[in-house]
């Protein structure tokens, strides 16, 4: 046999080997995470046609845009050039399975036929190969970088990739290198042999392609021939690797942003519901999950999705102040979990061959005790959504915790036991602290002025511009009462006519709901729901000061039948000011900095407004901390963390208040009644420690900011006193 015919056998018979190879090993792994997907429970909340829809847009933007990934500039560029070499990478893969059975003559059919002012389609097609290849390779060599530089080894916990699968990573960026130099060798071959397509492939051409002329034709065509094969084996081998590992994300980024929840387009918002009917439960009935098979469709997506950047992990409270909480980890153990249980969800193994995987619990129920989740992994959530916020493929790490925290509330009363008294304070007296719906109107007596309250059956709503929804901190916690008072007053002056509910107010069950107890939370949302109807709010509108309140009654309550507009005080206050109906004019002067609530702003992208108050008020010298607006830190009181103890690592309130003092502020403002407490704590301390003098550093609403700005200094007030002209009383 001559050197051709070897040669084309060579090519045909090994080539073909690969893809079929490969081919089968790809096609059997992705029917398996097909299966996996398809063998989850469906999601009530999530009719796919309508996702679809409405997620085009933001699937264009967030994949084709990189919206997200762009937020952190160096390594959204790089990959922004990666993912696109990759696009245009797969016309290589066409040009290779052609020649591979054509021969190095081969060309992409039409492409030279079609053309504009000279340059024709294979031109641009050429230009674009060889330029993003370069750019991919740029891009890799950032990602090695960054990678290099956040090494775990000598990083540890602050490196975003401790816990990630770190030969993965490599690998992924080796492949990608052979893939391009692959590529430009066998261009390079072509064009040395006379084949070449376009003169526009400056590399392939240039480059490898000039280095190879003055080669023997033999060792050319066998230089072209392994070269092929090797790079179909490169490529098709990259494709099984995707399969099975992080990089997965390529083919399930489509699907995980075109069915997600389309009303978390801006914002966190709402948890997802699970209905539940108590009446009607059985021994069957499972609330929460507490078996893998028992998430939705949508969180199998999620652990498919997830990338292992660790950008999760970078922004976390928890993982940031020592405690064992990874998003990024935690959605990677229940990926792990889920897909070695995936043979006998699929009834592929019985439950002899399945082992201990069937066996072991999702969660423990103590500290340490075997388990796929660590107990204090669970229970560290401040359900703040920095995870979520940050995840370039849309991952709702929240969700999945809550589901988890679900099962073991409701299913097995396993909890930090010293929420226990929290739930039994809001199920027997309506708030957490347990004092009573009796003295819910006790901190209007100190006020000058009556406010009307709402009576259940009378509506009477519509006759007021706003229902104010003190919430139970601002109607029972003493350092919270003078927050709502403040609120109260500023309404007041502004010629604002509201009304309050008085003794008939209730808690949301926000605090219930975040620790798991969804029974709870929606009996009391049922309540609520007939309460504001009775008296008319959905002729009106609510204002409320509290995030979690504000958060509850806007987004989780229509679940429930509550379609009501809700206002965060921040939103009204800040309207009053434009209309010149609050008008600040006491000067301050002083350095002051806020924190953004999470349920304000990461849950409902409030931002600007609490800012707009504070600025009203002359005097003030605003400072921003590092981590704000969307990148803010969390205060430590979310996810009912505010009623479980803090034993792991660094307090986050502590590590908040750390961050605040060292831009010097003289007042921290705020505008969410867990986050005044947290931030006054943390003072509290830092002033028992010595590290600041007694009141040095005061916390505020931005209410009580703008209050004080309203007030004459008392020198002054003398000294209109005196001036005054005296009145003469009629007689």
């Amino acid at each position: 046999m001559t050197d051709e015919p070897l040669l084309a056998l060579f090519r045909i018979v090994v080539g073909t080997a690969t893809l079929a190879f490969f081919g089968a090993w790809a096609v059997r792994r992705g029917t398996f995470l097909v299966q996996l997907i398809l063998a989850a429970k469906p999601n009530p909340e999530r009719n796919i046609r309508t996702a679809f829809k409405a997620n085009l847009r933001h699937a264009l933007v967030n994949i084709f845009g990189h919206k997200k990934l762009l937020k952190w500039s160096l390594s959204g560029i790089a990959h922004f050039w990666v993912m696109y070499a990759f696009f245009i990478l797969q016309t290589t893969v066409l040009e290779a399975i052609g020649e591979l059975y054509v021969g190095p003559s081969f060309q992409l059919p039409l492409l030279n036929s079609i053309s504009l002012f000279g340059v024709t389609a294979y031109d641009v097609l050429g230009f674009s190969q060889d330029a993003l290849g370069l750019l991919s390779l740029t891009g890799i060599a950032i990602f090695a970088a960054i990678r290099a530089s956040q090494d775990p080894r000598s990083q540890g916990r602050n490196s975003r990739f401790a816990g990630s699968n770190l030969n993965q990573g490599w690998w992924v960026l080796g492949a990608e290198v052979l893939v391009v130099w692959t590529l430009w060798t066998a261009h390079g071959v072509r064009f040395a042999k006379g084949f070449a397509p376009t003169e526009a492939a400056f590399i392939s051409n240039n480059l490898f392609g000039q280095a190879m002329i003055g080669i023997g034709p033999l060792t050319l065509e066998w230089i072209g021939a392994i070269n092929l094969v090797a790079h179909l084996a490169i490529v098709m081998g990259f494709l099984v690797f995707t399969l099975h590992s992080k990089h997965l994300h390529i083919i399930t980024i489509a699907f995980q942003e075109l069915t997600r929840d389309p009303n978390r387009d801006t914002a966190l918002g709402k948890l997802t519901s699970e209905p539940i009917d108590l009446e009607n439960m059985t021994e069957d009935t499972v609330l929460g999950v507490g078996q893998i098979e028992q998430f939705t469709f949508d969180r199998f997506l999620d652990f498919q999705a997830c990338t292992e950047c660790g950008r999760c992990q970078s922004q976390c409270p928890a993982w940031n102040t020592g405690k064992p909480l990874s998003p990024k980890i935690l959605i990677q153990d229940l990926r792990d979990h889920m897909y070695a249980k995936g043979p006998f969800l699929l009834g592929k193994v019985d439950e002899a061959e399945a082992g201990d995987v069937i066996k072991i619990p999702l969660v423990g129920d103590a500290p340490g005790e075997a388990a796929v989740i660590d107990y204090d992994v669970l229970w560290s959530c401040t359900t703040c959504g920095a995870c979520v916020e940050e995840c370039p493929v849309d991952i709702q790490h929240v969700d999945t915790i809550v589901a988890l925290r679900r099962y073991k509330a409701m299913m097995e009363s396993s909890f930090p036991q010293e929420a226990g008294v929290m739930l039994k304070n809001v199920e027997n007296a309506g708030d957490p602290w347990g004092v009573g719906q009796a003295k819910r109107e006790d901190w209007t007596t100190k006020l000058d002025f009556d406010i009307p309250v709402l009576v259940p059956g009378e509506e009477q709503g519509g006759e007021y511009e706003y229902i104010f929804w003190t919430g139970c901190a601002g109607a029972v916690d003493d350092r919270s009462i003078k927050i709502t008072q403040a609120t109260a007053r500023l309404l007041h002056d502004a010629d604002v006519s509201f009304a309050i509910l008085g003794k008939h107010e209730t808690c949301t069950g926000d605090p219930a709901r975040r620790l798991g107890m969804e029974y709870l939370f929606q009996m009391l949302a049922q309540q609520n729901v007939e309460l504001l109807k009775s008296v008319g709010a959905d002729k009106t509108k609510i204002v409320a000061w509290c995030p979690h309140c504000f958060n509850t009654l806007k987004n989780e309550y229509p679940d429930f039948d509550g379609n009501f507009e809700v206002l965060h005080h921040s939103e009204v206050l800040a309207k009053l000011i434009d209309e010149g109906r609050l008008v600040a004019t006491n000067q301050l002067d002083k350095r002051v900095t806020y924190h953004d609530p999470c349920y304000l702003g990461r849950h409902n992208e409030v931002y600007s407004t609490p800012r707009q108050v504070v600025n009203a008020v002359p005097g003030l010298t605003p400072t921003e901390m590092t981590r704000c607006r969307s990148n803010g830190f969390c205060c430590g009181a979310g996810g009912a963390r505010m009623w479980m103890e803090e034993n792991i690592g660094k307090r986050v309130n502590m590590e908040r208040v750390d961050e605040a003092l060292e831009l010097d502020p003289e007042l921290i403002t705020t505008a969410c009644p867990y986050c005044t407490t947290m931030l006054e704590d943390g003072i509290a301390q830092k002033t028992q420690e010595g590290a600041l003098g007694d009141g040095q550093v005061e916390v505020l609403d931005i209410s009580e900011v703008l209050q004080r700005g309203r007030m004459l200094p008392m020198a002054t007030q003398g000294v209109a006193a005196a001036t005054a002209p005296e009145t003469v009383p009629d007689e």
